[in-house]
């Protein structure tokens, strides 16, 4: 997308660690994608997320700075939706987590939060 390609994207990229290590995602590491936006490879203890592109957003509706991004983990039985945001150097992910299942657990949310 032209509006992502143009966005600094230094914020976002990296390797980022949750502060709290018995936590879901363990690590994230954040590059820069083809399309101008990143591609997020989560992983834990459990297992490897696996990496998948994910669209950018700017601060400010017009702003050339990227501050978040959102991406979408689909893993049969269950779908992670990830939502990120860098605020004062803190990478906060909250996951909206929906079972596809019929198992009959209840999907949901959580939020954790990351350093470099």
């Amino acid at each position: 997308m032209i509006a992502e390609a143009a966005l600094d994207l230094s914020v976002l990229v990296g390797d980022w660690r949750n502060t709290n290590p018995a936590a879901g995602i363990e690590r994230i590491v954040c590059t820069l994608s083809a399309d101008g936006g990143v591609t997020v490879h989560c992983s834990s203890s459990v297992r490897d997320w696996g990496k998948v592109d994910a669209p950018v957003y700017a601060f400010d509706f017009d702003g050339d700075k990227a501050g978040a991004f959102s991406a979408v983990y689909d893993f049969g039985f269950e779908e992670v939706r990830l939502q990120a945001n860098v605020k004062q150097g803190v990478l906060v992910v909250a996951t909206f987590n929906a079972f596809k299942d019929d198992s009959g657990r209840s999907n949901y949310f959580n939020r954790e939060f990351f350093h470099r």
